[in-house]
């Protein structure tokens, strides 16, 4: 998803106490996440609506970081990453609610006068090692919930978009009790250093090579860790769509944050009868879109984050035009800017088709239908999401069945990422964590089951073992099956194996 983790320079490792600075902060989050913990949930989910409305209130102020340090546009910062907090707050809050277990019904046969439930316990100090291209909004479906569940959170953001986080971190724990929620910053060494200091579950978002060794050695620590590790989606564009209206959907999707997003459109399968129309489409519509040149000023389309990631994408670039590709619209970059761009005759040869490009190119292949689409998604790398688009719904409904990625959106693009109630997940190398719905949870929290037995005697069901036991257990196998004809005998049986198992025992 995004830029692998870099270890500190030389100059950051010497201002940088490093493995002093995160056992200190996991000291502070473990002696103050005891007192949080206890508030309970209804206290707790006040203080965290309380912290979003403040953020809310300095949204301007958020925004001027944001652009500033990664020249984000600002209608699409103020929808992606400031307006947000106090909604996303209180949804995690109903996910929670929804997911809190209730008392389990139990057979009075099977089990005489007891009761059981089950609690969410929070796992402790919760880190999360966050991507630099959705630097506040990126926390929510972490940040949120851990502290909702009675965590605290250490935060290690991406070192390319450390001011950004920082302004988030700090305004939301200036709301929250001392040292709940912390940062700590650096490159990935600091990562590494916050995975080894004894904290009890991880959230990693960031590149598949990065991820898996982040897996691994969680595993090795025995600390739950859900990672997302990026996607190269596809959308699949039928013979049947509305042109018009798909044009300004992939265009959105594919461009939005400068394509740096891991939903973002990446490829376009596009059905061969329509191929040619719809690219003509989307090169006209890129073509007409202008850049931001001034944080914060007139424009739509956003700088690229560092020169690291630019270099990337023009690298695939020349890989895809030096293997057939045709640049219809854009191509050309300026500073930090790349011309939103349009290939066509793309295939699968090519880097930009097969990885995941985060920059605002839209490479199309034509494809011999919708199964010739699926068929090249489900065989990629990657299996975050994708979109089908036709105007036949349910047509498209099934096709969805068949694609093999966590994510897919009929006639739009990858929206359900900002809805907490719904799973955000992916295939293969997109990572096994979940963000996103109760299914989220337990990175957070774990299940303790509590049972009572009221029963004050022994269970029918304890040794010695008899023929009476034998007995009951016949009966209550016919029972089930709907065999009734000598369940009078249950209550009987019942009875006379507790006063056996007293007088065995020499109970009153």
């Amino acid at each position: 998803m995004n830029m692998p983790l870099e270890p500190l320079g030389q100059d950051d490792s010497a201002r940088f106490p490093l493995d002093e600075a995160v056992k200190a902060a996991l000291v502070r989050a473990r002696s103050a996440g005891r007192a949080f913990r206890d508030l309970g949930i209804e206290q707790r989910h006040k203080l965290l609506q309380k912290a979003a409305r403040y953020l809310l209130e300095q949204r301007k102020e958020a925004l001027a970081v944001v652009e500033s340090e990664l020249g984000k546009v600002r209608g699409d910062a103020l929808f992606s990453e400031v307006l947000g907090p106090l909604d996303a707050v209180n949804a995690w809050a109903k996910v929670v609610a929804r997911a809190t277990p209730k008392k389990a019904s139990l057979n009075p046969l099977a089990f005489p006068k007891k009761s059981a439930r089950t609690e969410l316990i929070p796992r402790g100090v919760v880190g999360v090692i966050a991507p630099w291209n959705f630097p506040m909004a990126g926390l929510y479906r972490s940040v949120f919930p851990a502290l909702l569940l009675g965590n605290a959170v250490i935060v290690k953001p991406s070192e390319f978009s450390t001011e950004s986080s920082r302004w988030f971190i700090e305004a939301l724990a200036k709301m929250l009790p001392p040292h709940v929620l912390q940062g700590v910053y650096g490159g990935g060494q600091v990562g590494a250093a916050l995975l080894e200091s004894g904290i009890d579950a991880c959230v990693f978002t960031g590149s598949s090579a990065v991820g898996a060794r982040v897996e691994a050695r969680a595993f090795e620590l025995g600390i739950p860790c859900s990672a997302e590790m990026g996607g190269n989606d596809g959308a699949i564009v039928l013979a049947d769509a509305d042109l018009n209206r798909t044009t300004a959907g992939l265009v959105h999707w594919a461009l939005e944050n400068a394509g740096q997003a891991c939903g973002a459109v990446e490829v376009v399968y596009a059905d061969g009868r329509i191929a040619t129309e719809l690219a003509a489409k989307l090169a006209d519509a890129c073509g007409r879109l202008r850049p931001a040149l001034v944080p914060g000023g007139p424009g739509s389309l956003a700088r690229l984050a560092h020169p690291k990631q630019l270099d990337i994408v023009l690298r695939q670039l020349a890989d895809a035009v030096a293997k057939g590709a045709t640049v219809l619209s854009g191509g050309k970059s300026s500073g930090l800017y790349l011309e939103p761009t349009v290939l066509s005759d793309c295939n699968d040869e090519m880097e930009i088709v097969r990885e995941e490009t985060f920059g605002p190119v839209l490479p199309i292949v034509s494809v011999d239908g919708p199964a010739d689409a699926i068929r090249r998604i489900n065989a990629g790398r990657y299996g975050l999401t994708a979109s089908i688009w036709s105007t036949d719904i349910e047509r498209a409904e099934r096709l969805a069945t068949e694609l093999d990625v966590g994510v897919v959106t009929i006639n739009n693009h990858a929206f359900t990422g900002a809805i907490p109630e719904l799973p955000w997940s992916g295939r293969r190398a997109s990572g096994r964590g979940i963000a996103g719905s109760a299914w989220s949870l337990l990175t957070f929290a774990r299940p303790k089951a509590i049972a009572i037995d009221r029963s004050g005697g022994p269970d029918p069901y304890w040794v010695p073992f008899d023929q009476d036991l034998i007995e009951l257990g016949d009966l209550l196998a016919d029972a089930q099956l709907g065999r009734l004809g000598r369940a009078i005998r249950i209550p009987i049986l019942l009875s006379r194996r507790v006063e056996t198992i007293k007088r065995f025992f020499g109970m009153k």
